[in-house]
């Protein structure tokens, strides 16, 4: 059964998403692009833990009244049991506010597909591996956090082990608990081992940390997209022929998974369809913005009637170029699909994982054919700014300050929230602002009676280069970004630690 088309709902598909490692979200981006091109729903929207956009602001970007969330998470556990309903206001299958009906499925690796998927990829790792001398390794993270964390993996080798696939042998193992899959050659009595690594992205850990503990690289490299892909199978070590795949998440058949947990939502809830939402959408609110002028969000120029397109975005320092014949040897892209891709990276190759960043690469250019692509570029490269922006003039942008961010922390950050209002100052003007690469606009404060120190942090309007404020969309900071919360619970530890050696 395929999915019946929902033109007025959104899909809002979640991430775990990564500071350190650039390829952690690509998985869920290229799933959302083949959803998009399915038209199947009004809206298809990608936010992340560790990233930008953030599942705190998610839903500001959203206009549908409907929203189908499903985890891109390979297992139920602390994140989709615990940190997702907590950071999107979730209180069961369904929940309503803020006049929106938002409908919480299952993760992708629950789904009964998955045990084909895995099996799929073996094969393609090892085509000519004789599965009656093969182990057949299913590995993933661990984690004293959840006991159900787990669960998915072992539920899958149990499958396998039962499906007469074949293996002489199906197991699982972990990076954090036992069985370990540094020890995988003790595990396996066969001479051939094919290790499928159960998560969505070939990240930091599939990527980078397990081939340490497998043997096959001596120590951890860049990431995936930023050297030669290591992977030349088979690999011969510990006495034995090792196949080691991609992470699962890899595969595009996962983003039928995705639609297929939409389809067992319905199937045993039955939701009502939802009206179309009659209230003007955000990409009309951003038209108005342009037509009255704006013409500037962070590094970008927004460019109105340029030649023949709608609109064109360009690095504001490459204007001079950009006003040339033939684009001025830019580089010129057509459409939104690379926006991404050009905010991922600064010129000297450093990771922006927070798009705040003043370090926005040059020599490009794309133009946009309608207020729709525009949008969707924006929110690629400056991810819910116009969103934020809108909401914040007309007075209904939620803030969170400090004290209240802090509070709800769970896991290794529940500590974060001890840091002292004087060291919670003291870092706001040591990571925040432009001296420190942000260009956001701060609006909380340290709680509900104490503002911000003073201080160029605090004091920075969110537009740089110092734009009058009515010609820009200002980045805007809501609530502290999770990259701060990490630092607070840094600050906290050093001072218990000062603390006790006084």
């Amino acid at each position: 059964m395929s999915l019946i088309p929902k033109p007025n709902s959104a899909l809002l598909i979640v991430g775990h998403g990564s500071t350190e490692n650039p390829d952690s979200s690509t998985p869920y981006f290229d799933h959302a692009d083949e959803i998009r091109r399915k038209n199947l729903f009004a809206e298809v929207h990608v936010c992340f833990w560790k990233e930008e956009p953030s599942l705190r602001e998610a839903l500001l970007m959203i206009d549908a009244p409907e929203v189908y969330i499903v985890p891109d998470f390979i297992s139920e556990g602390y994140f989709t049991q615990e940190v997702i309903p907590r950071e999107l206001g979730l209180s069961g299958d369904t929940t309503i506010r803020d006049g929106k009906t938002l409908h919480y499925c299952l993760p992708v690796g629950v789904h009964r597909s998955m045990t084909d998927l895995i099996l799929r990829r073996a094969r393609e790792v090892a085509p000519d591996a004789d599965p009656n001398d093969t182990t057949l390794i299913i590995t993933g993270h661990g984690t004293g956090l959840n006991q159900n964390s787990t669960k998915a993996i072992k539920d899958q080798a149990e499958l396998i082990a039962k499906s007469g696939a074949g293996y002489k042998c199906v197991t699982d193992a972990y990076m954090e608990e036992a069985p370990f899959i540094a020890e995988w050659d003790k595990m396996s009595e066969t001479t051939n081992v094919v290790i499928v690594p159960f998560f969505i992205s070939d990240g930091l850990h599939s990527y980078q940390d397990i081939p340490v503990l497998l043997g096959i690289e001596p120590e951890v490299g860049p990431a995936a997209s930023q050297r030669e892909v290591f992977r030349q199978n088979p690999h011969h070590l510990r006495e034995k022929t090792l196949y080691y795949s991609s992470a699962i998440g890899t595969e595009p058949l996962i983003a039928d998974v995705i639609l297929d947990q939409i389809l067992d939502f319905d199937a045993k809830y039955a939701p009502q369809s939802p009206e179309p939402n009659s209230n003007p959408k955000l990409a009309d609110h951003l038209t108005k913005l342009v037509r009255d002028g704006v013409n500037q969000i962070g590094q970008i120029r927004i460019h109105r009637h340029y030649c023949e397109f709608e609109y064109a975005l360009y690095h504001i320092e490459d204007e001079d170029l950009a006003t040339q014949p033939a684009f001025g040897g830019l580089d010129h892209y057509h459409g939104p699909e690379m926006s991404r891709d050009l905010s991922t990276y600064a010129e000297d190759g450093e990771y922006r994982f927070t798009k705040g960043k003043i370090n926005l690469r040059r020599g490009w250019i794309i133009t946009l054919d309608n207020e729709h692509d525009l949008l969707r570029s924006l929110d690629q490269f400056y991810p819910a700014c116009s969103a934020l922006f809108i909401k914040y003039q007309d007075g209904t942008l939620p803030i969170e300050n400090l004290r209240d961010k802090l509070s709800r922390q769970t896991g290794m950050y529940r500590y974060a929230g001890t840091i002292s209002d004087a060291g919670a100052q003291k870092l706001i003007q040591k990571v925040c602002g432009p001296a420190h690469n942000c260009a956001k606009k701060i609006l909380w404060k340290l709680d509900a009676n104490t503002h911000l120190d003073d201080s160029e942090a605090s004091r920075f309007n969110g537009v740089p280069y110092n734009t009058p404020e009515n010609l820009a969309i200002p980045l805007l900071c809501r609530e502290a970004c999770n990259h701060f919360v990490a630092e607070c619970r840094k600050a906290a530890k050093r001072e218990f630690d000062s603390a006790q050696a006084s």
